[in-house]
């Protein structure tokens, strides 16, 4: 069986790349269609397969996906898709989707599985004049190609009943991150952490709420450091290496840190928190306001933010310190990387094609 995969965006590391990167190691000859490449940005796997990429790939240069520059091109996205057809001789074409891939155009008789991995149109706020005049468009453009596809991949419960009444086969596909990549550090190694600083998830957070973040922090006398991709922050360094800014950093880096923070603020709304999970797969409690569609996803031990205000730092940073980090671990195991792989292949091999 040839497969092929497609998704909206390859120019960084983020959650898609995961889940293309966990899809390959199960499909080794697997060729990618994607809306915009940037070569070299994505280091391991997915940069060794044959990749093909719409003009739009020549148009948006920043490296981070669904920046400014993505929506103010957004309107060329159906064109664009148009541009490129999957071939016949694909048998399955595994489409991973954050609101736009699933309009490529395909021949017929190849056996189309889309996977929302998140809808990056639920958490856009329009600032431009396009935006406003061709969202209407856009959407109408992006729901009439999900159902299109022969299955539709949710990610929970109340997905999979909005696209229940308009797809015919709709089903829950859990999302993961490297649960491995996160140990539960043993208690003689977390004895030794700080336990004394927060990390803020730099990616969810808008300059305005960083600056106001800090200014809180500060006024609370609380230690912290920006975690991820900061580049939209860059105004807020002092310097260029500003020690509260500890940027993208691999896992091996990163999963000591979060172990040895008091807990992790992160300011997603929409998709599956990565970031979060990542935390508390170490042992760590983690903040998410309440409106955050991560709540629906973790939800037990750990997860505040649900009653919990930020208005209240210090009552907050020491609340954090009540949980036993075996529970806060444990509710992550459903999320496990392997966990997915396993379900994506026995999904597929049912698949008569």
């Amino acid at each position: 069986m040839k497969v092929a995969v497609s998704c909206d965006a390859l120019v960084s590391r983020n959650a898609t790349t995961s889940i293309i990167e966990n899809i390959l190691s199960i499909y080794e000859d697997a060729e990618l269609y994607t809306i915009v490449h940037h070569e070299g940005k994505i280091l391991g796997p997915i940069e060794q397969r044959k990749i093909k990429s719409t003009y739009l790939t020549n148009m948006l240069t920043e490296d981070i996906a669904f920046g400014d520059q993505w929506w103010k091109k957004a309107m060329f996205i159906p064109g664009a898709c148009r541009n490129i057809t999957v071939p016949c001789n694909v048998d399955l074409l595994i489409n991973i989707s954050s609101g736009f891939s699933q309009g490529f155009e395909k021949c017929d008789g190849v056996y189309q599985i889309t996977y929302l991995a998140e809808n990056k149109f639920l958490e856009r706020k329009q600032k431009f004049w396009r935006e406003k005049i061709f969202k209407t468009y856009l959407e109408s453009w992006a729901a009439k190609n999900l159902l299109k596809a022969d299955e539709l991949w949710v990610t929970h419960d109340s997905a999979e009943s909005f696209w229940q009444e308009k797809h015919k086969n709709v089903k829950i596909m859990s999302p993961f991150f490297k649960a491995s990549d996160f140990p539960l550090f043993p208690e003689t190694i977390r004895k030794s952490f700080p336990n004394d600083f927060l990390c803020i998830d730099a990616e969810t957070v808008t300059k305005d709420q960083a600056l106001k973040l800090i200014e809180s922090l500060k006024s609370a006398n609380l230690k912290f450091k920006f975690v991820g991709q900061d580049g939209h922050l860059a105004e807020l360094k002092s310097e260029e290496s500003d020690p509260m800014f500890y940027g993208n950093r691999c896992a091996g880096e990163l999963a000591p840190l979060l172990a040895s923070s008091r807990g992790l603020l992160t300011f997603q709304i929409v998709g599956f928190p990565t970031r979060a999970a990542e935390a508390l797969s170490t042992g760590t409690p983690v903040w998410m306001p309440k409106e955050s569609e991560g709540h629906l996803f973790l939800n037990g031990i750990g997860v505040l933010g649900k009653e919990e205000r930020l208005s209240d730092l210090s009552g907050l940073f020491e609340k954090m310190d009540s949980f036993d980090p075996k529970k806060i671990h444990g509710q992550t195991t459903k999320f496990h990387d392997l966990k997915f792989r396993s379900e994506v292949k026995r999904r597929v091999d049912k698949i008569n094609l």
